[in-house]
């Protein structure tokens, strides 16, 4: 949605005197406000809808190395992002986040083909967009409805560090799916610290 106040304008430009000055200032102001939303992929009066799903996700892995590309075909506003979320599990409770921009492929990364024991591991992923004022999509599995597990090859030993997750999102990482997150703002995380005055 954007600003609209043309009952208002007509109103204004009814005025003897000023109005028809006063319209078109304020004219303007909606105007460059609606234009700024519609390039940063905004709505000035609301949170925008989620966009539709992408198409598909394709990961390759060799020697450690892994690649993945997201299909997407639908129509699109500008400024776009994309993200991919990869975990050991295939229920993604606390997956690593990777912000891809507005590109549609993630650069190639190093994986680990074992973890800290030396126990082979594999991993899933999965992709979805969102805009900067909205809500993401949909995430769309490697694989479909069951997650494909990528073995990256190798003989690289690792165990990640649990993700802590991104955006608004708390930082526990346990919340996925989330990109920018899914609300405007999030309150200080953790304890709150002991008092040490007396009487307090």
């Amino acid at each position: 949605m954007s600003v609209d106040i043309e009952k208002e304008l007509t109103f204004l430009r009814n005025l003897p005197g000023f109005g028809q000055y006063l319209a078109r200032g304020l004219r303007g102001i909606v105007d460059a406000v609606n234009g700024l939303s519609q390039n940063i992929s905004a709505d000035s009066t609301s949170t925008l809808p989620a966009p539709t799903p992408i198409q598909a996700l394709t990961v390759k892995a060799n020697g450690g190395l892994v690649h993945a590309v997201i299909t997407d075909t639908a129509a699109l506003q500008k400024n776009t992002h994309y993200l991919v979320e990869m975990d050991t599990d295939p229920s993604f409770p606390q997956p690593q986040v990777f912000h891809l921009g507005p590109s549609r492929t993630m650069a190639p990364i190093m994986l680990p083909a074992l973890d800290d024991d030396g126990n082979a591991q594999t991993f899933h992923f999965r992709a979805y967009k969102q805009q900067p004022g909205g809500l993401p999509s949909t995430p769309v599995n490697f694989g479909g409805t069951s997650p494909t597990p990528v073995s990256p090859g190798g003989s690289q030993k690792l165990t990640l560090i649990p993700s802590t997750g991104s955006g608004t999102a708390p930082p526990t990482g346990q919340s996925a799916g989330q990109g920018f997150g899914k609300t405007l703002f999030r309150p200080t995380q953790g304890p709150k610290r002991k008092s040490t005055t007396p009487g307090t």
